[in-house]
């Protein structure tokens, strides 16, 4: 072959090269570069899914116009990266490749979640099983477990009164450990903020919050939030019974017994939480006391009272004396029938 022949032939084939490799290029930016016509849409990926199977998903929505385009990308340019699971709302005319980076970066929905103030353990487990946020199975071991609170609470059974009621921005998807970690995080935030603000005690702060959980559930008023942890305190030293009644809705329900309604029965039940029969505070928070309770645990009111009664406009009666208490309760009992 001669030498003429020869470079003919290379430039043949190096022609042919360029096109295939233009027609390549082109087919790899038609299947991943050009916006899709499909309608905005929610797809979920399941945990575990192989890479695979997510490739045929996409397939199946019509998003994804070649299974193979999708693997390459996923092989090359994707540098080994895995898709990750979850919730994802999909725009409308998206691009194959937005979708697939979508997915290997684990831009899930996201949701705001309110947990109000008050609220017990297993109550939040039920708000985050609706939201689709946190499996209930896994909830009562990862809250039962108090080691996330140690340093600040160590005699802390669970932690109950440490799950601060705040909004959260959650993925879906999100496992149970990752929820409780940000909301006792955000409990020591809103503690440091109080300790930097010169709140003090004499009480541990495991106390304090047992003590803000009683008034949490006690009060929703802002101004009698400090009396009634005054009260609370006042009785503490006087070695009184606390006798607060959502610490013996608190037993029922633990027990499984709750009704919905409290009786004087209830009162005698034999529970480390019924206040109405051990002296002190109970064994720990009832619930997940806000900024205001907390606030109100470590700074309460000075006063002499050691009664309260609810009254007729959403408040509360108090007195100093037993006499001045009956009567209160007295005239509560007329006004209400």
């Amino acid at each position: 072959m001669t030498v003429s022949r020869i470079i003919r032939w290379t430039a043949v084939l190096l022609l042919t090269a360029l096109l295939v490799l233009a027609g390549s290029g082109l087919w790899w930016h038609q299947m991943l570069w050009t916006p899709t016509q499909t309608p905005e849409m929610t797809l979920e990926i399941q945990p575990g899914a192989a890479s695979t199977t997510i490739l045929h998903q996409l397939a199946d929505a019509e998003i994804l116009r070649s299974i193979l385009a999708g693997r390459l990308y996923l092989e090359g340019a994707a540098r080994g990266r895995e898709m990750r699971w979850g919730t994802y709302d999909i725009p409308a005319g998206v691009r194959p490749v937005e979708v697939l980076e979508m997915f290997l970066q684990g831009r899930v929905k996201q949701f705001h979640l309110t947990i109000i103030e008050g609220l017990s353990g297993e109550e939040i487990m039920g708000i985050l099983a609706e939201a689709g946020v946190a499996r209930t199975e896994d909830w009562p071991s990862v809250t039962g477990d108090p080691t996330l609170v140690a340093d600040l609470a160590p005699s802390a059974p669970s932690l109950e009164g440490f799950l601060f009621p705040d909004t959260y921005t959650f993925s879906t998807g999100v496992d149970a450990a990752f929820v409780a970690r940000v909301m006792v995080d955000r409990f020591r935030s809103v503690w440091a903020e109080a300790q930097a603000a010169g709140y003090r005690s004499s009480m541990t702060p495991f106390d304090i919050v047992t003590l803000a959980s009683l008034v949490e559930a006690e009060t929703s008023v802002p101004e009698e939030r400090r009396r009634v942890a005054g009260v609370f305190v006042n009785r503490l030293r006087r070695g009184m019974l606390l006798q607060c009644d959502p610490t013996v809705v608190f037993a029922l329900k633990r027990r499984g017994e709750w009704s919905g309604r409290l009786l004087r029965v209830h009162w005698n039940i034999d529970d480390s939480y019924n206040t109405y029969r051990y002296p002190g505070l109970p064994p720990g928070p009832i619930n997940s006391p806000g900024r205001a309770a907390l606030h109100a645990a470590l700074d309460p009111e000075s006063h002499n009272l050691l009664y309260f009664v609810a009254d007729d406009s959403g408040g509360h009666t108090f007195s100093s004396t037993l006499k001045e208490h009956n009567r209160a309760v007295a005239k509560r009992k007329r006004s209400r029938h």
